[in-house]
């Protein structure tokens, strides 16, 4: 691609990205469509799709424009899952800190139509926590390992926090160390079957 083509793409993008900042920022839980943000832009709604398959990686490109730092992953260092419950209370402050910005984005994310389970397995993203948890905790079999990661990270992610301070009613710091409380001991639970596998393989 030549710098000239390079720069027409991150143009294009960025141009995306800011028209569907201006529509969240004017609509927050109304959401927008992809027709929406392609009218904003000056653009066809496949020139959308093509640079943002989904509206959710859409809504994501979004978030991260509104408040910068926020979607990268604060866990990618940790070599075991107690390094990443210890990760949490910083992830929920930046959450916090984007409070408004993160529920308008999960209110829109959830009431996407193309919101459907992905076929790829689990995300980028998330692949490094899954190759802790597996090496942690060898001994569970695939379908239990995969549930119980999945709940981890369900409970740890920012969608739990903003449900706990909602519908809740909960501070901060008590979401905060309801969260952390309740992985700690999903994690316990999960050492136990692991340790009980271990010893039947051994029989």
């Amino acid at each position: 691609m030549t710098l000239t083509a390079t720069r027409h793409t991150e143009a294009t993008r960025k141009a995306i990205v800011e028209a569907a900042a201006e529509l969240f920022l004017d609509r927050r839980r109304g959401g927008f469509s992809v027709q929406d943000v392609a009218d904003r832009a000056g653009l066809t709604h496949r020139t959308v799709y093509r640079y943002f398959p989904t509206r959710q990686e859409l809504m994501g490109a979004t978030a991260q424009y509104l408040a910068p730092g926020f979607a990268d992953d604060p866990f990618g260092d940790v070599s075991t899952v107690e390094e990443w419950i210890d990760g949490v209370e910083a992830h929920l402050a930046r959450t916090e800190a984007n409070f408004e910005i993160v529920r308008s984005v999960l209110v829109a994310v959830l009431a996407s139509e193309d919101l459907v389970p992905s076929n790829e397995g689990l995300r980028d993203r998330d692949a490094h926590r899954w190759g802790v948890f597996q090496r942690q905790f060898p001994h569970l079999s695939e379908d239990d390992a995969r549930r119980t990661f999945a709940t981890l990270r369900h409970l740890t992610s920012s969608t739990t926090y903003v449900l706990y301070r909602l519908r809740f009613g909960m501070s901060p710091a008590e979401a905060t160390d309801a969260i952390r409380s309740g992985a700690a001991q999903f994690v316990e639970q999960a050492a136990l079957r692991d340790r009980a596998a271990d010893r039947k393989e051994r029989r």
